[in-house]
């Protein structure tokens, strides 16, 4: 069966959190894989103002008669991907300067990048996006759906960490963890003085030489407030660390402040010091990489996902450019390395919705939680599935059937496989 939409799209404003949409949609599926639980076969997924009312079998559910049906009966319905680090879809995710930590991606982004247009093709539907890794302390980041023409209608969340890095682009490793110590030790520095100023308010206050009626007035610069925030553990820091070289000096950051961790590649040494690390992290989108060994000079591949697999350590993975951008591609990578299935699975599901203060909202697929569906023409992890439609909280966001890009590709090879058919009956 042809998968339909048997009744008039779902059209409803796309704001944040929670969604307005306030119509009953059902979707019906082949396979359900709810990801947080055991598949459903035969299913239906009934949603209401955006939110998941029910999941089961169709026999055990009722769609109510005014319910928008899509029916996807011979099709597999699961939780749109989690993205926890990205910066794709702004205008320049890098600034000139090292220290911005006052500045926000909101600033940056591009609800008209052909980026989120990708992301909707993929079937991502909840995207962290942050600054680049060039920037010493890079301001701060937000969740965004891949959907809507404005910042505000795309916004899930605002303010949801600093990005800090120690990528060495200039100078040498060495030099970017000494201006990493300097850059916290300035803004401790000036968080100490500030504390200090407004104790001694405090004490003229309470010594009767200021007004009963005086209040402490002066507030933190705005320029340093992210930063500030970051030092006194009320904002997460998002800390890109490019090599195991670097991995010591993040180890003990952490210490000191509330950090997730974006990993690059290198890992193999590190494997010691990453099965200290009690939380998940984020793989950057190159899984694989070589090294050489120095005395018989042969090459030896290293699977970032699959060392910390064995470690123990809980991972989330990441969409770059090329191949990378496809979750297939990552989650076949993952899975060739000898990463388990489940595993794969829930590192672009339920690991960065949990790193993203999101896992009660999307990631995966139950009662309550946003109506974040992406329905596929086959199993996640086979090469040839498509993602036939996107639906973001109960709203259809991307159909591939009116997708003009793939439109316009397939009507080329189409074209350009026409001549060589000719030849061929020709040839009879």
């Amino acid at each position: 069966m042809n998968l339909s939409l048997t009744r008039i799209a779902v059209v409803c404003v796309t704001t944040a959190l929670p969604a307005i949409c306030q119509d009953l949609v059902a979707v019906k599926a082949k396979t359900i894989h709810t990801i947080s639980g055991p598949s459903v076969e035969d299913g239906v997924i009934l949603l209401q103002n955006g939110r998941i009312k029910a999941i089961g079998k169709q026999s055990d559910v009722e769609i109510p008669w005014s319910a928008k049906v899509i029916d996807a009966s011979d099709k597999v319905v699961m939780p749109t991907w989690v993205i926890a680090h990205s910066s794709g879809g702004m205008r320049g995710s890098n600034e000139s300067m090292q220290n911005v930590p006052w500045l926000s991606v909101a600033d940056a982004v591009d609800p008209g990048s052909t980026f989120f247009e990708g992301m909707r093709r993929n079937g991502v539907g909840t995207i962290h996006t942050m600054p680049g890794n060039n920037t010493l302390m890079g301001g701060n980041g937000m969740v965004l759906r891949p959907a809507g023409r404005t910042i505000e209608d795309m916004t899930v969340a605002d303010n949801t960490g600093l990005k800090l890095s120690l990528l060495a682009s200039n100078g040498s490793r060495l030099q970017k963890v000494r201006e990493m110590r300097r850059a916290i030790a300035d803004v401790r520095e000036y968080l100490a003085d500030y504390n200090r100023q407004k104790d001694e308010f405090e004490k003229e206050k309470a010594a009767g030489s200021i007004a009963e009626d005086k209040e402490w007035e002066k507030e933190i610069d705005r320029k340093k407030q992210a930063a500030v925030d970051l030092i006194e553990k009320k904002l997460k820091g998002w800390l890109y660390v490019p090599s195991f070289a670097e991995l010591g000096e993040a180890l003990r950051l952490s210490q000191e402040l509330d950090l997730n961790f974006v990993l690059g590649n290198n890992l193999d040494e590190a494997l010691p010091m990453l099965r200290r690390l009690k939380q998940p992290v984020v793989l950057t989108a190159n899984l694989e990489y070589f090294e050489t060994d120095p005395e018989t000079r042969e090459e030896e591949q290293f699977c970032s996902a699959k060392m910390l697999a064995d470690a123990g350590v809980p991972f989330a993975l990441s969409l770059g450019d090329g191949p990378s951008a496809n979750p297939w591609w990552q989650l076949g990578t993952c899975v060739r390395n000898g990463v388990s299935r489940q595993q794969a699975l829930e590192s672009l599901t339920m690991i960065p919705a949990k790193m993203i203060g999101l896992e009660d909202q999307v990631g995966s697929l139950s009662e309550g939680k946003l109506g974040n569906l992406q329905i596929l023409t086959g199993d996640p992890l086979d090469a040839t599935t498509w993602v036939e439609m996107v639906v973001l909280e109960g709203e259809l966001v991307y159909e591939r059937s009116k997708d003009p890009r793939l439109q316009y590709l397939f009507e080329a090879a189409e074209e350009a496989a026409a001549p060589q058919e000719s030849q061929k009956e020709e040839g009879k």
